[in-house]
């Protein structure tokens, strides 16, 4: 697994690639509270190279988006493969967090381009 950084204005966006699982989580948590301990609100997750995510990967998901939302921030999810948004979909953790199906989409409906 390895995680990329970029920041667009108020924005982080957080590249994931490879599976993320019970393995590998705790880097991704550590990774998630640093940016929040450095002030970043906004956290986009571009999810467009992720291959597997188990539970463990989904809850850290959960937990960023309850510390921003502490702060009055938001997570996005964008480019999510299909068969991760099946399993988003199946669990009904859709409707809590604001999904963008391509980069472009997120960039524009932000004013990012």
């Amino acid at each position: 697994m390895q995680i990329t950084k970029k920041v667009k204005d108020k924005f982080v966006i957080l590249g994931i690639s490879g599976n993320l699982n019970m393995n590998n989580v705790k880097l991704v948590k550590k990774v998630f509270d640093s940016e929040v301990e450095k002030g970043a609100k906004f956290i986009a997750i571009d999810m467009q190279n992720l291959t597997y995510i188990d539970s463990s990967g989904i809850g850290s998901f959960i937990g960023l988006m309850s510390k921003l939302k502490g702060i009055g921030g938001q997570i996005y999810l964008v480019n999510m493969s299909p068969d991760i948004e099946k399993i988003f979909s199946m669990t009904k953790l859709l409707a809590f967090f604001k999904v963008y199906h391509t980069m472009e989409e997120f960039l524009s409906a932000n004013n990012l381009q």
